[in-house]
């Protein structure tokens, strides 16, 4: 092989490698200009409001609909983890296969050339995301189970009340 031929592979090696680094970069920036932004009084008062406001849409939700821009994680490998989650009965939520009728919309996909699974979970009237994550996994199938215990936990969170601890 020539020299350029294996400069081009050692780039397309290093391309996630350099692409994870600088999400994890972003992510501690901008928890950076979070902490740096609640030293101002009118930061917390505007934050209650986006969670109460995140977590009224979620509360508000009867159905979502998942769509799937990868082919290495289907729509029904994250439905079937989905129903395997043992607090999915309680949520009290359809998944539907339009995206017509459906209040949340989860959007799934995987980094090009990576590992990464990712998703992002909107509500479909606002467009609003409502919470974002990703798992490394070698394939789909892997990667949602893990996937599907987070999306689980969050809608938990913010649909089922906890219950209150009882004081003797």
């Amino acid at each position: 092989m020539n020299r350029l031929t294996m400069y081009a592979l050692f780039c397309l090696a290093l391309c996630p490698m350099l692409m994870a680094q600088q999400s994890t970069q972003a992510a501690s920036t901008s928890t950076n200009e979070h902490s740096a932004s609640t030293a101002d009084p009118a930061a917390d008062v505007l934050q209650p409001s986006a969670a109460s406001e995140r977590n009224l849409a979620i509360k508000k939700a009867r159905t979502i609909f998942i769509s799937s821009e990868t082919v290495f994680l289907t729509v029904s490998t994250l439905d079937r983890a989905l129903l395997k989650q043992k607090d999915w009965e309680k949520l009290g939520l359809n998944i539907v296969d339009n995206t017509v009728g459906a209040d949340l919309e989860l959007k799934i996909d995987r980094l090009p050339l990576t590992h990464i699974h990712t998703y992002v979970l909107a509500d479909k009237a606002t467009g609003f995301v409502l919470a974002s994550g990703q798992v490394r996994a070698i394939d789909g199938v892997v990667a949602s189970g893990p996937m599907a215990e987070q999306i689980v936990k969050v809608l938990t969170a913010a649909r089922l009340q906890p219950k209150p601890a009882s004081g003797d």
